[in-house]
């Protein structure tokens, strides 16, 4: 597989409970899970054969031991991966209420995750570079760090894609604007349903400026639309869900890695499908363990 995977943004350890629609269900935490959304991206494109360079801070500490074994068992390149000994690794704790309902408690202030400067010359090694939304919430020198590294690569010829996965309440004036700029540029769009709307972009628009959009939709599937009209809706692999933490995220990892292995939005939508179905199936989200033979139908 030709082409190099650049992703920058937040690392982070996830603790879960399961408290049932009821509320009644176990209360312990189980974890620590290695998460943070590029993160989880980085381990599956890595996972499915893509040449991914992952950069992000982690601590001198257990929790960033963690990320750091998941992301090499997975193949992912941590040649930029900033380890802060003065700053602890970030965590956070969830909460679900029911299949439908999550409750997030970030522990990212002053930790190592949001402490991410350099970049080297990755921008401009990369074949495609992907961002997440998300690591704009984490605050600054990451934000912007991330931010840059996206432009650069882009200049330099890299294929791009965003995935908002955002609360835009969560950001700044200034970083929502960033990251509405950066939807805007991008060649690739993997937003979860209804999530355009709410940054109050128009999909109309950005698919006559040549994007591709591939909206998620949980249980339902996906839909592929292209700047030619076509429209193509996909439905969700069945499969019995144990952890649906970063689902979206696996989805991306799998579309990227099919379509810098030459797969149209379509087929690469479809290795998406593939890779969230066999990442929800296991407990934590970068616990999963296939490798490019999954890719196999999708080249």
């Amino acid at each position: 597989m030709d082409g190099v995977l650049l992703i920058v943004g937040e690392a982070l350890v996830a603790y879960q409970r399961d408290l049932g629609t009821d509320g009644l269900g176990p209360v312990d935490f189980t974890g620590p899970w290695a998460s943070g959304a590029p993160a989880i991206t980085s381990y599956v494109a890595a996972r499915l054969g893509v040449e991914t360079y992952f950069v992000g801070g982690i601590g001198a500490d257990e929790h960033g031991q963690e990320l750091r074994r998941r992301l090499s068992a997975a193949g992912v390149h941590l040649d930029q991966l900033h380890v802060d000994p003065a700053l602890p690794t970030a965590t956070a704790h969830i909460t679900y209420r029911g299949p439908d309902r999550r409750e997030f408690v970030f522990n990212v202030a002053a930790t190592a995750a949001n402490a991410v400067r350099d970049v080297a010359d990755l921008p401009e090694r990369a074949s495609w570079v992907h961002l997440s939304g998300s690591a704009l919430i984490f605050g600054e020198p990451l934000a912007s760090t991330a931010l840059a590294a996206f432009e650069r690569a882009r200049r330099a010829g890299a294929r791009t894609s965003v995935d908002p996965n955002v609360r835009p309440e969560a950001l700044t004036d200034e970083l929502r604007l960033a990251l509405i700029d950066a939807v805007r540029r991008a060649d690739v769009l993997l937003p979860s349903e209804g999530e355009l709307e709410v940054l109050g972009l128009d999909a109309a628009e950005l698919l006559a400026a040549g994007a591709i959009i591939c909206t998620t939709l949980g249980r339902d599937g996906a839909e592929v639309r292209d700047p030619q009209g076509s429209v193509t809706k996909l439905p969700a692999i069945k499969v019995r869900a144990v952890d649906t933490d970063g689902a979206g995220d696996s989805f991306a990892g799998g579309f990227v890695a099919a379509a810098l292995n030459g797969a149209d939005p379509v087929t690469a939508a479809l290795a998406g499908l593939t890779a969230a179905a066999r990442a929800v199936v296991v407990d934590g989200p970068m616990t999963v363990e296939f490798d490019s033979s999954t890719l196999g139908e999708y080249r």
